[in-house]
């Protein structure tokens, strides 16, 4: 076994994990390449709804389902009399790819992955992911081997029992054998290869302990330390698990054991990850307000003392040089308070860009779904970031639909949608999700049109605040980390996402990914800002402020254009 592939579902942190997996196969001597012909094809699955679940499922069918590896020779495939090449099931474990299914699909819907056709094995976060990992790819390679020799020696066995020209009437050419000749001269049985095969030889995994173990689960895998692909910001797991149980989510019981990794080993993988070329990284976690404590239930945390957290934040940014900047996936009102934004504040390399996940804006539905804040809490969150910092970037989730949510409460979260300027709204629609308490009030389940209206309207509230926002940095510079080109950007145009998570178009045809631009902005559009690169490659030139009562800075452009434009009837 020689290559791979892994295709991600999910959040942030399975893309984290999934680097970590492709970073021990790595190690195990396999190259990453294209799906249709990695001999090892890895999904990493989400369960967080029944959507994610469904799409999950899915996703594995359509890998095993793939064409047989691209580069095969036909001709080693044909030699099996009676097999059909496009199942990759039947075929002999040498010239087949394995299926490995892991993630939080796997760990919810285990039964189901692996009855999957084409699944070989199936990966949970109960299971010591790195040492089962490990152990896998030594059976595989050892079945390989084995069925390999099987196939040479049946290869001789055939050519041996072939019937000779002259054995054969002469006026036939060879297509019909003489009469009585023994069947067992022209075919011989295909022996089971003792090698695995679905849903029969299927590797089972068995968890390590009881119902919810303590086994080390993705904590085994390796730290990164390397280039991420296609990735110029950096994913950093620091967090994983947790207990908060909000009425909607199966995450607390697939990853329940809460652990964290130290200060010292996260400012050991981000001094990598900045040597392999990143110049940002986001930290990310199933709970990151949890980090550094035992349980994620606030009640349960000690009241005093310096949040775990804000003592990272300033390890990476003190220890880390070369560290341009560092992103938080995801934060509440009971972790943002005036001291961790004092923090924040300390270190230039915090980014004025928060994603704070509402779900919903109303105190009924906040407490039914379990959640640890109210709507009054959320909204002084806003005020004492607007205080802190200068026209933060503010992002949300929100669960539209929610069982139970009336108009009058979904215009709560409407209004906090338009309070806070959401620059960004990802809203989903409440989808019943087994295990979960919510799951039980079929009674007030929210179906149809209903749900697709409130979707729309929170995501075009969102998207004129988007362009109120970006229009206030017109005439300002921002610094530009250069992403990799993408079919829509048109002509020679270069693009990068700015400290306030918005994505800048410049002209740069020598910019390259992962470089430095700084950019003054000169043209806003709904779908997209523009501006023009100052003072030459990676210079500053007085870039928009970052924190409340500094001074505004204007570069001297095409300003006075924007406005025109913007004053001229569409």
């Amino acid at each position: 076994m020689k290559t791979f592939s892994i295709q991600t579902l999910g959040c942030k942190v399975n893309h984290y994990e999934s680097e970590q997996i492709a970073t021990l196969l790595r190690s195990r001597g396999l190259t990453e390449t294209d799906p249709r012909q990695a001999e090892l094809r890895v999904v990493n699955t989400c369960s967080i709804t029944t959507a994610a679940a469904s799409q999950s499922r899915q996703s594995v069918r359509r890998v095993t389902r793939l064409p047989i590896f691209e580069n095969q020779a036909p001709q080693a495939v044909e030699t099996f009399a009676g097999l059909n090449p496009s199942t990759n099931a039947n075929l002999p474990n040498h010239q087949r790819p394995r299926v490995l299914v892991t993630g939080c699909w796997a760990t919810s819907d285990r039964d189901k992955a692996r009855s999957i056709p084409g699944v070989d094995a199936v990966l949970g976060h109960h299971d010591d992911v790195a040492a089962e990992l490990n152990r896998l790819l030594a059976v595989w390679n050892r079945q390989d081997q084995q069925s390999a020799e099987l196939t040479d020696t049946h290869l001789a066995e055939t050519q041996e029992q072939q019937p000779k020209p002259d054995a054969l009437d002469e006026n036939n050419n060879g297509w019909m054998s003489q009469a009585g000749t023994s069947g067992s001269q022209l075919t011989s049985d295909i022996k089971p290869s003792g090698g695995l095969q679905v849903n029969r030889n299927f590797v089972e995994i068995t968890p390590s302990c009881g119902d919810l173990p303590k086994s080390p689960g993705t904590f085994s895998l390796p730290q990164l330390d390397g280039r991420q692909p296609h990735r110029q910001r950096a994913m950093l797991k620091v967090q994983d698990g947790c207990d908060a149980h909000c009425t909607y989510c199966i995450i607390p019981t697939l990853r329940p054991n809460l652990w964290s990794k130290s200060i010292e080993a996260v400012v050991e993988e981000a001094k990598a990850l900045v040597a392999a070329g990143h110049q940002e990284i986001v930290l990310t976690g199933i709970f990151l307000g949890a980090y550094g404590q035992s349980t994620a239930l606030r009640r349960r945390q000690p009241r005093e003392g310096s949040k775990p957290i804000g003592k990272l934040v300033r390890g990476l940014c003190e220890r880390v040089s070369g560290l341009r900047r560092v992103r938080l996936s995801s934060l509440e009102p009971g972790d943002l308070n005036a001291e961790l934004i004092s923090v924040f504040r300390s270190y230039p390399q915090i980014v004025p860009h928060f994603h704070l996940p509402l779900q919903s804006g109303s105190d009924l539905i906040l407490r039914r779904m379990n959640r640890q804040y109210s709507r009054g809490e959320f909204l002084e969150m806003i005020d004492r970031l607007r205080d802190a910092f200068d026209r933060p970037a503010l992002t949300t989730d929100i669960v539209v639909g929610f069982p139970g949510e009336d108009d009058a409460e979904f215009e709560q979260t409407a209004d906090i949608v338009r309070q806070a300027g959401f620059i960004h709204v990802h809203a989903f629609p409440y989808s019943p999700r087994p295990g979960t308490a919510a799951a039980r009030w079929t009674d007030q389940f929210i179906f149809g049109p209903v749900i697709a209206e409130r979707i729309n309207r929170v995501t075009q509230m969102s998207a004129d605040n988007s362009l109120k926002f970006r229009q206030s940095f017109v005439g300002q510079t921002v610094e530009v980390i250069v992403e990799r080109d993408q079919h829509d950007i048109p002509g020679p145009l270069r693009h990068g996402r700015c400290e306030r998570y918005f994505d800048v178009c410049f002209d740069d045809v020598t910019a390259m990914p992962g470089d430095i631009r700084n950019v003054c902005i000169n043209r806003v559009t709904a779908a997209r800002t523009w501006g023009e690169v100052r003072l030459g490659k990676g210079a500053r030139s007085e870039p928009s402020p970052l924190y409340s009562g500094e001074r505004e800075s204007r570069c001297l452009t095409s300003v006075s254009a924007h406005r025109r434009s913007q004053a001229s009837p569409q």
